[in-house]
């Protein structure tokens, strides 16, 4: 525990408030859909005798759109920016710039993340880097969500060529449960009931569920366990890990087999299929009434089809969930709430407003930018914030939920305070390592064909030494692999480069980053654990030592009360009340130090919440 020095900090901490030439030519649209948008915020809320929040002051908005669009707090200079801008539509013109930024790409990646559950390692799959590296080259790109969403789920051939294969090979061992996660995923259809039976909640029958999964029974997932060949390849020349690094991306795949069928389970007790008879593939859709329309497929190349399917325009469920998604990373609330059981549209909060914004995604042609900036410039987000509701009670956006920062958001906030921004565009790119082990030639898929083409593969391994040496020695994974260990400065990187995810022992898994084992199982709850890793961890530990902010605070501030307000504003985004300013100062002049200030505004409320 640190111990602080001199008069006793509790009272200053208790001191702190705690509040509760961009512009593109997307902005006059976006404004267009924002007014829409309020119009039926307001409307509900009138009709249920509410009123809409007071508007944000420009500092709590500042904060707020960094927050939730780049995923850190502002500068002191970035919000100084800001407020040098006389522009009338200053805010807009924010919103701009910081959905263009590489800090929105890294912050969209730790979310996306979570939703997709992405791993540096799949369980016997290796390294999914060409997988990370996809993602984040598409949000670069803003290429449109359906866009990437079908390839995810047409991506074939070896992982260490086609990044999205990864998606589909997360699962590859249980196939059923891969359909049920891309359906709740994507359409926030509630269907892992009817793996086994009838849902006895929602309209999906086990039939239903098996004509769905129909279409991905052509696909195969070539994967060998690399261990059991690289054992018997291993010689002096390469060690066994040496083979396993070397083959895993080149094992791992996914193919097309017309061969291959979907058939109802032994155990299927309904009168309208035979266990074992083969299944015919067929979409579900739903109308307005909510009724099933079949269609059916014959095609051989069906996982197309589905994915035709699943992100067409057409389909309500695929816009109604992610524009529900989106909105509740902004608003702290979703529209319908769990953002994964879209089953009732109607018993959303606000039904108008889920069709609105659905209808808007699809007419932005699933740009999640225009949807994200059409949200922030909208009067809901930029009012005040509000506290959770009582229970039983819908939250009807008066403004957005006041809300704890997420694992990723506390660890790049943190980490700019420690690096500065340059931190934004530091990339760590590790699938250029995973594709130069692909193959320049065919190999069949089995162990067999593995140790018959030895002298094949060894050549080539040998190609990629150059004129290194191969060595058995030390476990030899990174002969053709080597990445840095995180020292130094390489461990304070934004969350979006680190390992996916981190050791359960690290700041951001103490602070609620998801295992990635289920989606959507990041936690903003905090606890005592957390808590102690704010007062006492290694990260703390350095901000208080070396950070670039308190380098700038000596530097750059000559009084005592230049140093409090640059602190202030660097934490919270507000310069210190007079009351604050004062406290401060005396403390500072008992001896304190600027780093025990430092620490005083990192544990407090103020600067873990989103206001």
């Amino acid at each position: 525990m640190r111990v602080i020095p001199g008069v006793a900090l509790v009272c200053f901490i208790s001191s702190l408030a705690y509040c509760a030439e961009p512009g593109g030519e997307e902005t006059p649209r976006a404004k267009e859909a924002a007014a829409g948008i309020d119009r039926l915020i307001l409307r509900d809320l009138k009709s249920h005798d509410l009123r809409p929040n007071a508007p944000a002051s420009d500092n709590q908005f500042v904060r707020r759109v960094y927050l939730d669009v780049i995923g850190r707090i502002p500068t002191a200079k970035e919000l100084a920016k800001f407020h040098q801008d006389t522009h009338r539509d200053r805010r807009a013109r924010l919103i701009d710039e910081l959905l263009a930024s590489p800090g929105h790409v890294s912050h969209m990646f730790n979310w996306l993340g979570d939703m997709l559950r992405m791993k540096d390692s799949y369980y016997r799959i290796g390294k999914t880097w060409t997988f990370h590296t996809w993602l984040k080259t598409q949000l670069d790109g803003n290429r449109p969500w359906n866009e990437m969403v079908h390839e995810m789920l047409t991506a074939e051939g070896p992982l260490g060529k086609n990044g999205p294969t990864a998606y589909l090979l997360r699962d590859a061992s249980m196939p059923l449960d891969s359909l049920s996660n891309t359906l709740t995923t994507f359409l926030g259809a509630n269907v892992a009931c009817a793996q086994c039976h009838d849902h006895p909640f929602a309209e999906w029958t086990q039939r239903d569920f098996y004509e769905m999964a129909a279409f991905f029974g052509s696909t195969a997932f070539e994967s060998v366990d690399t261990r059991k060949p690289a054992k018997v390849l291993a010689d002096k020349r390469f060690s066994k890990a040496n083979l396993v690094t070397l083959l895993q991306p080149n094992m791992e795949r996914v193919v097309f087999d017309r061969t291959r069928d979907t058939v109802f389970p032994e155990d299927y007790a309904y009168d309208d299929a035979k266990p074992g008879q083969k299944v015919v593939p067929r979409f579900i859709t739903w109308d307005d009434a909510k009724k099933k329309r079949p269609s059916r497929t014959s095609s051989p190349r069906l996982r197309e089809h589905f994915a035709d399917w699943m992100t067409s325009p057409d389909n309500p469920r695929f816009a109604a969930a992610i524009a529900n998604r989106l909105w509740k990373k902004l608003f702290g609330a979703a529209v319908k709430e769990p953002v994964t059981d879209l089953d009732e549209l109607e018993d959303a909060t606000n039904p108008e407003l889920l069709a609105f914004i659905a209808q808007l995604m699809k007419e932005g042609n699933f740009d999640l930018r225009q949807f994200q900036r059409a949200v922030l410039n909208t009067k809901a987000y930029q009012q005040q914030v509000s506290v959770t509701p009582p229970a039983g009670e819908s939250f009807r956006f008066p403004g957005p939920l006041l809300r704890r920062m997420t694992a990723e958001q506390a660890w790049d906030s943190i980490v700019l305070l420690l690096r500065g921004p340059e931190v934004d565009a530091t990339r760590t790119d590790h699938a250029p390592l995973m594709e130069r082990l692909v193959f320049p030639f065919e190999i069949t898929h089995n162990r067999k064909a593995i140790v018959k083409d030895r002298e094949k593969i060894f050549s080539f391994a040998q190609s990629l030494l150059g004129d290194g040496k191969a060595s058995r020695g030390g476990g030899g994974r990174g002969l053709f692999m080597q990445t840095k260990k995180a020292r130094g400065q390489d461990q304070w990187l934004r969350a979006s480069e680190l390992p996916q995810p981190m050791p359960p022992t690290h700041f951001l898994r103490i602070a609620g980053q998801s295992a990635r084992e289920v989606a959507d199982d990041g936690s903003t709850e905090g606890g005592i654990t957390e808590s102690l890793a704010m007062m006492n961890g290694e990260i703390t530990q350095a901000l208080m030592k070396k950070s670039a902010i308190l380098k700038d605070t000596h530097r750059k501030k000559r009084s005592k009360a230049e140093q409090v307000e640059f602190l202030y504003k660097s934490f919270f985004s507000r310069p210190p009340h007079e009351q604050e300013k004062e406290r401060s100062i005396a403390a500072l002049a008992q001896k304190l130090e600027l780093s025990d200030v430092i620490w005083a505004l990192l544990n407090s409320r103020e600067f873990i919440f989103i206001q």
